[in-house]
């Protein structure tokens, strides 16, 4: 159930997950540019995105048909999203923008922010990380650390 080259990949299989249909429009459009994994989990669909430029920035997300997870960083940017449609207009909004090139994300130990210019102007941020227990991060952290502002894909 993976999209490689020309192939359509194969979701007759899949749940009739909310953003089943954005995934496969998605799989047909980066055609040369990413590849487009779309996979059947149990309780929804996963689906993965990796652009063939390597400054460009791959990202992901499961729909579990109530709840969606679009995973943007390495550590931050998770969206936790209901599946209602504002949630699903929204991931599809934070994917379009990651494949334009509208993402940056800032570095620090252990955690980094990372910021989507949507279409409108907008920009929706989220800050994760994985410290030890206790570690507190630096004041202004976001100001001095190593970013980056990623390619788009084409």
């Amino acid at each position: 159930m993976t999209e490689h080259g020309h192939d359509e990949p194969d979701t007759d299989q899949l749940p009739r997950t909310p953003t089943l249909k954005f995934a496969k429009q998605l799989a047909r459009e980066l055609v040369g540019v990413a590849t487009v994994e779309i996979d059947g989990i149990q309780g929804g669909t996963s689906v993965d995105v990796t652009p063939r430029n390597p400054h460009a920035r791959a990202f992901g997300w499961m729909d579990f048909s109530q709840q969606l997870i679009l995973q943007v960083g390495g550590y931050g940017g998770r969206w936790e999203l209901d599946a209602g449609p504002e949630d699903v207009a929204l991931l599809e909004g934070i994917a379009r923008s990651v494949i334009a090139g509208r993402v940056r994300e800032v570095f620090a130990p252990g955690r980094s922010a990372i910021s989507v210019t949507l279409a409108d102007g907008a920009v929706e941020t989220e800050i994760g990380g994985e410290a030890p227990a206790g570690c507190l991060p630096l004041p202004f952290w976001r100001r001095w650390s190593r970013s980056v502002q990623y390619a788009p894909y084409r």
